[in-house]
């Protein structure tokens, strides 16, 4: 299973568990994936996946820095 099978099964989980809060980062996390298949046009592997989630999760280290000066 690909790690991007794996988030969308993730997402119907917290779809059935009801956790908003998980849904909803799960579905940015989707919805930045989807981004970038479409401008480039091509299928993400793993490691794609995986460069994705850290530039992610940079970008929010970042924003709460920012927020916290």
């Amino acid at each position: 299973m690909s790690l991007k099978d794996q988030i969308t099964e993730d997402m119907k989980t917290a779809m059935r568990a009801k956790d908003s809060e998980r849904l909803g980062t799960i579905r940015l996390l989707l919805a930045a994936l989807k981004q970038k298949e479409v401008d480039e046009r091509v299928v993400l592997d793993d490691a794609a996946v995986i460069a994705i989630v850290d530039k992610l999760i940079k970008q929010r280290k970042d924003s709460i820095s920012q927020f916290a000066a």
